[in-house]
Parts: C-alpha cells; sequence; structure tokens
C-alpha cells in the first residue's frame, strides 16, 4: 500500500457523493489511503447521509480497511484500504431508507470485478428514486457498457422499493475478472428501435403508466419528426407492480433505444404525485433523444459511470461523447482520478472528430487482479 495520504476536496466538481464513490473506489482497488474533507459541500444538506454511509460501511469490508469519520452528516472521512481478498462470500447493505441502490452498486461493483472470488451483494434501499440510476437502467443501458469491457453481473430484483418509504432489494451477484477490456465507441449509427415500459405501484392508477407512455411516444415522434430523423419503431408497454413485487407507492418510466452499431441509450423519468416542470414521460424521452441530437455514443448517465472502467481498462479508450461539453458528474470522476492516479501516468484527452463531435480518451492503466492467473 502506499504510504502517502491523498487528500481529496469533497467540493470538487459537483460536489456531490460521486466524489466519495469514486476516491474510495480507487483507494480501495489501488490501495492508496485517501482523506476527504468537505463531503457533499455542494449540497443544501453536506455530509454522509444513510446511503453514502452505507457505501463507505460495505467497501470498508469488501477491503479490510482502517476508517474514520463514518457517520452520518460526517463531512470528512479518512479510508486506508486493505486486500480485496474476500473471506465471504455474501454482502449485505441496508440503507434502511430509500436511499438509491444503484449508487450503492456503483461504489462496490469495480471492486468485486477485482477482488478474490465471486461474490453476492445484497443491497437494500430504493430501487427507483430521484438522485440516481432506475434500476431498469443499471441492468439494461450500463450492464451492456460494461460488456464491452469485458466484465458482467448478474441481478436478481427481489422487490422495488420506491421514495419515501425504500424497503426494495436487489441481489447482484459478481464474477471477479483478470483486467478490463479497452473500448472504442466512435460511431453510434442509426437508432433502429426504442422499447421501454412505464408502470405503477401501490395505489397509483394504471392512467398514470399510459399517460407516461404517451407522453413519451409524442415527444420522441414529435423531436425526430422535426429533424427529418426517420422515426424507428415504438414499444412501450405499461403495467402495475404487483403487491408483492413492491413496497409503498410508486410510478415511473424506463425507455432504452439501441443503433444499428450496437450503442444503447437510456431515458428515464419518475412520478412524484404532484405536477412537476416536466412530465415523466416527456422527461424520460429528451433524455433518450439527447445523445441521438447530439451525435454521441452515450448517454449523459453512462457518461460518468464508464470513466472508472477506462482508467482500469487495460489500453486506450475512445468514446464519442457528442456536441456538447462532459457532464458535470463526469468531469468530476475524471478529476478525482486524474487527482489519485496522475502520477501512475493515467491522462485523459478531448479531441473533435470530422464532425464536430468530442471524443474522450482514457490510457488505461491496466490494473490486472492479482488473485487470478
Amino acid at each position: 500500500m502506499s504510504q502517502e495520504m491523498i487528500k481529496i476536496d469533497g467540493a470538487i466538481g459537483e460536489g456531490g457523493g460521486q466524489v466519495v464513490r469514486i476516491a474510495l473506489c480507487l483507494s480501495a482497488l489501488y490501495r492508496i489511503p485517501v482523506e476527504i474533507h468537505s463531503i457533499r459541500a455542494g449540497r443544501a444538506k453536506g455530509g454522509l447521509s444513510a446511503q453514502h454511509l452505507k457505501g463507505v460501511e460495505l467497501l470498508q469490508e469488501m477491503c479490510n480497511a482502517e476508517v474514520s469519520g463514518a457517520h452520518i452528516g460526517s463531512v470528512s472521512l479518512t479510508f486506508k484500504p486493505g486486500y480485496l481478498q474476500n473471506k465471504k462470500y455474501e454482502f449485505i447493505a441496508d440503507t434502511k431508507t430509500a436511499g438509491c441502490i444503484c449508487l450503492l452498486i456503483q461504489i462496490a461493483l469495480p471492486c468485486a470485478l477485482f477482488s478474490s472470488r465471486a461474490a453476492t451483494y445484497i443491497l437494500k434501499g430504493g430501487t427507483n428514486v430521484p438522485f440516481g440510476p432506475q434500476i431498469e437502467y443499471f441492468k439494461n443501458v450500463f450492464r451492456p457498457l460494461l460488456n464491452r469491457f469485458g466484465a458482467d453481473f448478474e441481478l436478481d430484483i427481489v422487490r422495488k422499493g420506491y421514495y419515501p418509504k425504500g424497503g426494495g432489494e436487489v441481489h447482484l451477484r459478481v464474477n471477479p475478472v483478470r483486467n478490463l477490456k479497452p473500448i472504442d465507441l466512435l460511431d453510434s449509427g442509426l437508432v433502429n428501435s426504442i422499447t421501454g415500459s412505464a408502470y405503477v405501484a401501490g395505489v397509483v392508477n394504471i392512467n398514470a403508466a399510459q399517460q407516461m407512455r404517451n407522453d413519451a411516444r409524442t415527444t420522441i415522434i414529435e423531436e425526430l419528426k422535426k429533424r427529418d430523423i426517420p422515426v424507428p419503431t415504438i414499444d412501450i408497454e405499461t403495467y402495475q407492480e404487483s403487491r408483492n413485487a413492491a413496497i409503498g407507492n410508486g410510478s415511473g418510466i424506463n425507455l432504452m433505444a439501441t443503433t444499428d452499431r450496437e450503442c444503447i441509450f437510456g431515458g428515464s423519468g419518475l412520478g412524484s404525485g404532484r405536477p412537476g416542470p416536466i412530465p415523466p414521460g416527456k422527461e424520460a424521452a429528451q433524455q433518450l433523444l439527447d445523445p441521438i441530437l447530439t451525435d454521441s455514443c452515450v448517454d449523459e448517465h453512462l457518461q460518468d459511470q464508464m470513466i472508472i472502467f477506462m482508467v482500469l481498462a487495460k489500453g486506450t479508450s475512445r468514446v464519442k461523447v457528442g456536441k456538447k461539453e462532459l457532464t458535470c458528474h463526469a468531469e468530476t470522476a475524471k478529476q478525482i482520478a486524474e487527482i489519485m492516479l496522475g502520477s501512475r501516468g493515467l491522462k485523459f484527452s478531448m479531441e473533435k472528430d470530422d464532425k464536430g463531435s468530442t471524443v474522450l480518451e482514457c490510457n488505461g492503466l491496466g490494473l490486472e487482479n492479482e488473485f487470478i492467473n
């Protein structure tokens, strides 16, 4: 383990929980002790929430780390990792709130891929909640991207959980890998299908799901026709969650677009029961359309999630991120990685292609799993 403590300003970039997740992941993977101060300084209520704390505790258990400052509301934390040598086949992390399960997956998955043995991670909290990916997005959009890096996972959604009750449960099964492959995503191709589902749970009427579906479909067709882009097949189902498959009341929509170059884009929206600035169906459609209209190979939510895997891959990854700037979340993830691993030669670069779209390039450091021959 590197003996020099790296200090991270939690207010950097978007100043949220992502700073903690990326820093601790890289700390555990490269056995670099870190100290994070001003945790979640960019949020109205700073410090570690139950969700972030549970992520810290899960990673602590995975790598036998020495940790101080791990408590609710903490604005500073030190993390001194041991080895990712699993002595267990099962880990449990329960936020006991509606904390986003997908954000627990984000902190656990990279380390699980480089641990000593396969394990199951039983994660409890919110599956479809604000301020984080919906579980369907993680399974249907993120997973295929991870497959390109040469890794995979199994995801069993035992029970859905919504805000504010939570109560969802997901079982994540991960087999470790020797290393990750770099990816080249430079041609998004043409969209050949759009699929998705709109759901309601509890006392929410099925009409809400039908409205979300109709809003999404109308928005997609209008925007594509406006730009003379061929409208692909659109198939959005609606359904009512069974009583034993979900806790509490909720509604939402998840969309997925696939292209003839095997790019996958996602878009999601949550119904809150109260009128919002953008109806959830239209919001999901706009998220889905954004990479299509800006010539990107990944949607905005994939941008920040792919950063750590580009860093770990063995070789140079190149991904076209379109005619917009990197998202604040992606830029933050990139900055944290450079702070922690810049001395080891990690470098990102950005250039324009012949269509004026930005290509993000990363010379991955090629981490190898010392437990796999």
